[in-house]
């Protein structure tokens, strides 16, 4: 058979395998929900949350978003505490990714905005996700989802908007990677038959002031939707304490590494200093509220450290990398120093 003939029947094998499973997927479903519906939820922007510990951090609008729609549920929630969940707060990592050769990019090892997942379903909140199948931009899938115990369901051509609507006409907003009305990380707290109205975590993203607009439905919403319902199972102020001990041993080590790949010549790509600056100043504010004064002592002077280097942005990061190295050394000296504190948790 000629190679071209036999490529072909291949990829329309793969296309009537994947129409097929979407097909199965949503066939059957009948949802019902009224023409018009829409919520009030609370806005909140990562911006303005972390700047209220000290320093302006972007880039966690996935967060943001996640705090919205817990925040529906559960009114005392707060942003810092859906961080600390995520149970990364006292990370360190970085990785080359330029290659082996190429400068080391740093930053917590929160595993990207699979995160606000790890974070709901720790707080208690069942994940249930929707995306493309043809989607390979994104490393959500459906055995890390349902490791969370969530539902994980994807579609071929047209996104399920039916099933969208009746999830927010029950009262669950949702969100998505990315909508008509904006792209990046958004909130969709109501719609009608024309129009979606949505809650952009930092609206000044598409120069506004106002979080919350409306918006054309257009071809729907055909980037990755999540929501949360209040049905999982939280974890223990223990069990979230030792997942963070699991990560400091690892992460010493890597900030040493980190630290000697430095003074050996490597360039600094990205070095998320701001972040770094959060993670530990949130952690600081749980640990207190938990009662582990040491541990928010410590991690209070770490976040210390960090924000004196807050100013200092690639590319000009390796014009100060002396300063970025004695300031890194006493992170991990301070940090160090907690150990005894986390080895009597048990």
């Amino acid at each position: 058979m000629n190679k071209k003939i036999t490529i072909y029947i291949i990829v329309f094998i793969i296309l009537v395998i994947s129409t097929t499973i979407s097909y199965f997927n949503f066939k059957k479903e009948k949802y019902t929900y009224p023409e018009e519906y829409k919520m009030d939820l609370t806005h909140i922007s990562d911006t303005v949350e972390t700047e209220k510990s000290g320093k302006m951090v972007g880039g966690h609008c996935y967060l943001a978003s996640a705090t919205m729609l817990i925040k529906h549920f559960d009114p005392d929630i707060e942003f810092w505490k859906v961080y600390v969940y995520q149970g990364s707060a006292v990370s360190f990592n970085y990785y080359f990714p330029n290659g082996p050769n190429g400068g080391a990019s740093a930053g917590p090892d929160d595993s990207g905005t699979v995160s606000l997942l790890v974070a709901a379903s720790n707080l208690g909140y069942t994940p249930h996700v929707r995306r493309q199948i043809i989607d390979r931009g994104t490393p959500w899938s459906s055995k890390k989802i349902k490791k969370l115990g969530g539902d994980f369901q994807t579609y071929f051509f047209n996104p399920p908007m039916d099933e969208y609507k009746q999830v927010i006409s029950s009262g669950i907003p949702i969100a998505s990677s990315g909508s008509p009305c904006h792209a990046d990380y958004n909130v969709i707290e109501g719609y009608n038959e024309k129009k979606l109205f949505v809650i952009i975590p930092n609206p000044q993203d598409v120069n506004r002031t106002d979080p919350k607009i409306s918006c054309s439905v257009g071809s729907g919403l055909r980037h990755l939707v999540f929501w949360f319902t209040p049905d999982g199972k939280k974890i223990s102020d223990r069990e979230l304490m030792l997942t963070m001990k699991g990560t400091v041993n690892e992460s010493l080590e890597i900030m040493e590494r980190y630290i000697k790949n430095l003074e050996e010549g490597v360039n600094i790509v990205n070095f998320e200093l701001e972040r770094f600056y959060s993670a530990r100043k949130f952690a600081a504010i749980y640990f207190k509220e938990q009662g582990y004064d040491e541990l928010a002592d410590g991690y209070e002077r770490s976040a210390d450290a960090f924000y004196e280097l807050t100013s200092i942005f690639p590319p000009d990061a390796n014009k100060y990398k002396n300063k970025i190295i004695v300031q890194m050394k006493k992170v991990l000296e301070i940090e160090k120093g907690l150990l005894k504190y986390w080895e009597a948790l048990n």
